[in-house]
């Protein structure tokens, strides 16, 4: 027995965006709107590496986990062979 074909589902950029700008760890970031996963990671791993305080860290961290979490849903859901 397979599992549902998810790849039947289809999201565009624009729902990425939309996804990527209610998430507050996200808000400020480049590559939000208009997605850009290579912006929006580079973005992150600045915020990351540039973090001075503990609530800096924590704060990239959880960008950076919302980012794999975007990647994933972009991996399944988003066609690119348009």
């Amino acid at each position: 027995m397979s599992g549902p074909d998810f790849r039947k589902r289809v999201l565009t950029a624009d729902d990425l965006s939309l996804i990527a700008s209610e998430v507050p760890a996200l808000a400020d970031f480049p590559g939000v709107r208009p997605w850009n996963r290579d912006k929006l990671w580079a973005a992150a791993l600045d915020a990351f590496i540039e973090a001075r305080t503990k609530d800096q860290r924590a704060a990239a961290q959880q960008a950076l986990g919302a980012i794999q979490a975007l990647d994933a849903i972009d991996r399944l859901f988003v066609r690119h062979d348009r």
